[in-house]
């Protein structure tokens, strides 16, 4: 059977599982985030590896076993662990990929990843998010503490130019803090200049998460009222559609924002197809987290979640004491399928945007505590 057919049967035994109720799946995890490692090169402050976390590294032996029972259904791959995925044995990554026809969604910070790096991985690339949170060399070397900003601006240059030339999509992640609100149109522009409205990009604003002591005096909602903070996104939005570059402000009302001036780029490949089918899921069964259905997390440690957070409440198991598909299908995981189709959710995912912030998820669902099924209202 060849990968396609066996990944288009996969979305398809997602949407079978979900409509049945089921708590014991037929479906597969279809994308994956892993990293043999956890190491980085930088100590960006809104990141735990700030206040300093453990070092883990998995076997390179064990990470192979793993990767060869997991790949094989997979579609999507995510290397992360707060990691820098060029400094997680990049090359055994691109290799296991290219044998088991699976596609990146990688996140770097681009202090060594350069045009030739990106190049030689663009085949298995199915897009390419760049950390880049202002245009202002001291801000952006405060935030990404260790990150020399000529440099990631050299290589970012160069990343684009293969970008555009190869039609491979590249995005751009900013966290929004109290020192980058004012220069969120000069970063729209910098941007430009470099080459993000050639090659397709989008600009990504996302709120910075309280999950770091160093980032906590950089908190933009203490140190600006919402008008204002809403006029600055206000003035990017107009940077945006003047340089033609697409924005996005990845936040609640008020201050969520869509500027969409030309189409992304897109590869027309596998991954782009289960896009559209947890978009599906996300409409057809908006009680059920869309992350969970496909997504697993797995740690260097082996440590098993059902989502990109990876809240300990929510750990499913351990690969190194059983594989993923006695984990998959384990007491835990059917236990948690269960609590979801009943809308009884766990503490961790009542708070989540990935579930809530969905537009047909009805709120009602969450009147009821945890422990106790909710009726549809």
């Amino acid at each position: 059977m060849s990968k396609i057919v066996r990944e288009l049967r996969n979305y398809m035994a997602v949407i079978a599982d979900l409509a049945s109720g089921a708590d014991e799946w037929t479906a597969q995890p279809a994308w994956l985030e892993f990293a043999p490692n956890n190491v980085c090169n930088l100590r960006c402050i809104m990141c735990a590896q700030a206040d300093g976390v453990p070092v883990q590294v998995m076997k390179k032996e064990d990470a192979v076993r793993l990767l060869d029972q997991v790949l094989p259904t997979t579609t999507l791959w995510t290397p992360s662990a707060l990691s820098e995925p060029m400094l997680a044995n990049i090359r055994l990554v691109v290799e296991k990929c290219r044998e088991h026809e699976v596609f990146l969604n990688m996140y770097s910070n681009c202090t060594l990843l350069d045009g030739a790096r990106f190049a030689a991985m663009a085949d298995r690339i199915h897009k390419l998010w760049i950390s880049f949170d202002s245009a202002d060399k001291a801000v952006l070397e405060m935030l990404r503490a260790g990150a020399d900003f000529d440099r990631v601006v050299a290589n970012i240059t160069e990343v684009l130019a293969v970008a555009a030339e190869r039609n491979i999509p590249v995005g751009f992640v900013a966290v929004l803090v109290k020192d980058n609100l004012r220069g969120m149109a000069d970063l729209v522009d910098f941007l430009a200049d470099r080459g993000a409205v050639r090659a397709k990009c989008d600009l990504r604003v996302q709120p910075m998460l309280d999950n770091a002591a160093r980032c906590r005096e950089q908190n933009v909602f203490a140190a600006f009222p919402p008008a204002e903070i809403e006029r600055e996104l206000d003035r990017a939005c107009e940077r945006a559609r003047a340089r033609g570059l697409n924005f996005h402000v990845d936040m609640d009302d008020p201050y969520r924002r869509n500027v969409t001036p030309q189409a992304p780029a897109t590869r027309g490949i596998t991954a782009d197809v289960l896009s559209v089918m947890l978009d599906e899921v996300r409409d057809r069964f908006p009680h059920f987290c869309s992350m969970a259905t496909s997504y697993v997390k797995i740690e260097p440690d082996g440590r098993v979640f059902p989502c990109c957070r990876g809240p300990r409440e929510l750990e499913m198991g351990n690969t190194n004491e059983q594989s993923l598909t006695e984990i998959w299908n384990g007491p835990k995981y059917r236990e948690f399928r269960r609590r979801m189709n009943a809308k009884d959710y766990p503490d961790v995912c009542r708070t989540c945007d990935v579930l809530i912030a969905n537009p047909k998820f009805d709120k009602r669902w969450l009147q009821q505590p945890a422990g106790t099924a909710a009726a549809d209202p």
